[in-house]
C-alpha cells in the first residue's frame, strides 16, 4: 500500500485471516498451564504466520465470553497480560493435555499484576525455545513446558526443588530425533546473586536423594527401591539457567556464583552425569535457543555451546 494511502486510511487494519476454532482451545490451554501471557507471545506460540491484532481480537472476545481476563503492563504502548478466570480454570481442567499439569490461574487483577514479572519472563523463555525449534525444524511445541515441577528431597519448606519449568525438546539430525529434558530456572535479576546457585544446589540434592536412608540401602527391605530420580527420570534432565535484566556484570557474577557452586560435593557429584548451563534470555530470542549461547557451569572457560552439547561431565 502506497505510503499516501496508508496515511489518509485511518481505518486500515491488517488482513484478517481466518483460524479455525481450535485456536480458542489452544490458547486457553496454554493460559491455563502457564497462568498468563500476552497476545504477542500467545500469537507465536499458536499462529506465527498471522497478524498480532488477529490474536488481540481473539483474546477480546474470550474476555467478552467470560473466559479471560486482562491487566496493562508499566510498558509504552500499554500492551497487556492475558490471564484465565476461575471459570476457565475449570473447564480448562477437563482437557487431556492439561491432565496433572494446568496450574491456578492468578486470581484478580491485583494479584496478577503483582505476579506478573517473573511469570511472563518464564514464558518468554518458552516462547524463544519453540521459535527456536520452529526455525530449526525440532520439536518443541507450545505445551512441551511444564511449569513448576515440584519434588520432595528432604524434610520442611527447604527440602523441595521447584524449577520454573521442565522442559520437552526433541532434537532433529541427520541421523535421527533425539529427545532431550531439561530444567529451566529463569532469574531477572531481582533476586540476589547467590540465588541461582542456592538452586543449582537444591537440584543436586534432589539428584543425590534416596528414599531409603544410607545404613538400610544393603537390606532386603530396600532391593529394588530407585533413587527418588530415577523413580521419575530415567535419564536427569539437564540444568538450564536463564537470565534477563542483569546486565553483563550482573550475568557474569552469577555464572561465577555458578561455577562457585559446583565444588560442593553434592553438585560436583551431579556433574559427572548432568550437564548445566547459563544463557542470557535477550541472546535466546535474537539468536534462537539453540545458539552457541550455552557456557557451562562445570567450566565456563570451555565458552558456549548449544546447550544440548554441554556435556556434564567434571573430573
Amino acid at each position: 500500500m502506497p505510503a499516501a494511502t496508508r496515511a489518509a486510511g485511518a481505518d486500515f487494519e491488517e488482513p484478517v485471516m481466518a483460524m479455525p476454532p481450535e485456536i480458542d482451545h489452544a490458547v486457553v490451554a496454554a493460559l491455563s498451564q502457564f497462568r498468563m501471557a500476552t497476545a504477542e507471545q500467545l500469537r507465536v506460540l499458536h499462529t506465527p504466520e498471522a497478524g498480532p491484532e488477529q490474536m488481540r481480537r481473539r483474546l477480546r472476545r474470550l474476555k467478552d465470553e467470560g473466559l479471560v481476563e486482562d491487566v496493562v503492563l508499566p510498558q509504552a504502548g500499554r500492551p497487556r497480560a492475558w490471564f484465565p478466570t476461575g471459570h476457565t480454570a475449570r473447564i480448562a481442567a477437563t482437557f487431556p493435555e492439561l491432565k496433572g499439569v494446568a496450574s491456578p490461574p492468578p486470581g484478580d487483577k491485583s494479584a496478577a499484576r503483582l505476579r506478573l514479572g517473573h511469570i511472563l519472563a518464564v514464558v518468554r523463555t518458552h516462547v524463544a525455545f519453540v521459535a527456536g525449534a520452529r526455525a530449526a525444524e525440532d520439536e518443541c511445541a507450545p505445551l512441551d513446558f511444564l511449569p513448576e515441577v515440584y519434588h520432595r528431597y528432604g524434610a520442611g519448606p527447604a527440602g523441595a526443588v521447584i524449577p520454573d519449568g521442565l522442559l520437552h525438546y526433541g532434537r532433529t539430525a541427520a541421523d535421527g530425533r533425539t529427545p532431550h529434558r531439561a530444567f529451566v530456572e529463569v532469574d531477572r535479576g531481582t533476586m540476589a546473586s547467590e540465588k541461582p546457585a542456592s538452586k543449582l544446589i537444591g537440584h543436586a540434592r534432589f539428584h543425590d536423594h534416596h528414599p531409603i536412608p544410607a545404613h538400610l540401602r544393603r537390606t532386603s527391605h530396600a532391593q529394588g527401591v530407585l533413587p527418588a530420580r530415577q523413580q521419575h527420570y530415567v535419564v536427569f534432565p539437564r540444568l538450564l539457567f536463564v537470565l534477563t535484566g542483569t546486565g553483563q556484570a550482573g550475568f557474569a557474577n552469577r555464572a561465577n556464583d555458578l561455577e562457585i557452586a559446583t565444588r560442593t560435593p553434592y553438585v560436583a557429584r551431579m556433574l559427572r552425569t548432568v550437564a548445566a548451563g547459563v544463557a542470557e534470555l535477550e541472546d535466546l530470542e535474537a539468536d534462537g535457543a539453540g545458539a552457541d549461547l550455552w557456557w557451562s557451569t562445570a567450566d565456563l572457560d570451555d565458552g558456549p555451546a548449544p546447550w544440548w552439547e554441554l556435556t556434564g561431565t567434571r573430573p
